[in-house]
């Protein structure tokens, strides 16, 4: 199955359901841009940047709908960059997809 735009931002999201990787806590705010980012910008072209400007295309659909914030909320910062930083890998199909397709193409 490829992917597309709304199941990338839907995988991206899955990761903030909970505690952050290393138990870090996700406030309501960090959720908040998390999910202001992935309505206002394009995650599969964001993908193919390098991470410098997946950082800044992040900040800049967050800053469109709440400007100031993440300059008041470092956490929403710091989560967004963690974002930007593992996106290719959060959107990626799951290896064993791929697997699944080539057998149903045989």
């Amino acid at each position: 199955m490829p992917v597309t735009p709304t199941s990338a931002a839907e995988q991206v999201l899955r990761e903030f359901e909970g505690a952050w990787r290393d138990d870090t806590p996700i406030f309501g705010c960090c959720r908040r841009s998390v999910e202001t980012a992935l309505e206002h910008a394009d995650l599969l072209e964001i993908a193919t940047l390098d991470v410098t400007a997946r950082v800044q295309a992040l900040r800049a659909a967050v800053e469109r709908d709440l400007p100031g914030h993440l300059q008041a909320h470092r956490c929403c910062a710091g989560h967004l960059a963690d974002v930007a930083f593992d996106l290719p890998t959060m959107i990626a199909p799951p290896a064993d997809a791929e697997v699944e397709v080539e057998r149903a193409e045989v």
